[in-house]
């Protein structure tokens, strides 16, 4: 299957996409910035609704509208309509009842996308779970040319990856929210996922009782937040020399 063909198959408007940015690279790209800002999005969406800033919800619902529009998610972009409309007249009740439709397409939409940049590849998996797009974007950019990247944003997101096909590592934060690193490394103790995954804790938390106790568990290395690509390069033989012992 095609890449595109995985956006056409969920209703995308890929030609749209590809009129309004020029090429397919250009779309692409676009594509992975919409996707990167999506944990962001809902996070400032969930405060204004909570705290009854409508301008502010109608304003970003709105943006959001616009940006699905322009990539092709024309299906998607009439529920930030709606929402962009309630906001626009301080619907509270149309917002609060309809909030988890907003938050499951929007969910929907960063899954497909994380299945759209993952596809039609034989390079290992490896997936990254930190809350910083940033960091994300660093890692990605040093290693994606080599290895096939799962994101996560949290650890509940981590474990889901964890389930897909031949994962080859885990590069885990320890301060995520949601679910923390600690619990990641609990879950996959519970499930003896150590022997087939080699982990490696990425934190800016470097502190003795931090680091004692993220290698009480069975993991490969630590790579201390802030790094530099040539750190990037001496965990990634970490995880080889994992596979050369087992």
């Amino acid at each position: 299957m095609e890449k595109l063909d995985l956006l056409k198959e969920y209703g995308v408007q890929v030609q749209t996409g590809l009129d309004f940015f020029g090429d397919k690279d250009s779309y692409d790209e676009a594509l992975k910035e919409f996707r990167d800002a999506i944990e962001e999005k809902l996070k400032d969406l969930e405060y204004y609704k909570n705290t009854d800033d409508f301008n502010n919800y109608g304003i970003l619902a709105h943006s959001t509208k616009s940006e699905a529009k322009y990539l092709g998610f024309l299906n998607d972009a009439e529920i930030f309509l709606q929402h962009e409309m309630a906001g626009k007249e301080s619907n509270k009740d149309f917002i609060n009842d309809n909030f988890d439709n907003l938050k499951d397409t929007l969910n929907n939409i960063k899954k497909l996308l994380n299945d759209y940049f993952s596809s039609n590849t034989d390079k290992k998996k490896i997936i990254i779970a930190d809350d910083s797009n940033i960091m994300l974007n660093f890692i990605e950019k040093n290693i994606g040319n080599d290895y096939q990247i799962l994101r996560a944003n949290n650890g509940k997101e981590a474990i889901d990856l964890l389930s897909d096909d031949g994962v080859y590592a885990l590069l885990l934060d320890l301060n995520m929210p949601s679910m923390n690193g600690f619990q990641v490394l609990d879950y996959m103790q519970e499930r003896e996922l150590f022997l087939a995954i080699p982990v490696i804790i990425i934190t800016g938390d470097d502190t003795e009782e931090t680091i004692k106790k993220a290698f009480t568990y069975p993991i490969v290395d630590v790579l201390n937040k802030p790094f530099k690509e040539e750190n990037i390069k001496r965990i990634l033989v970490s995880i080889n020399s994992f596979y050369d012992k087992n």
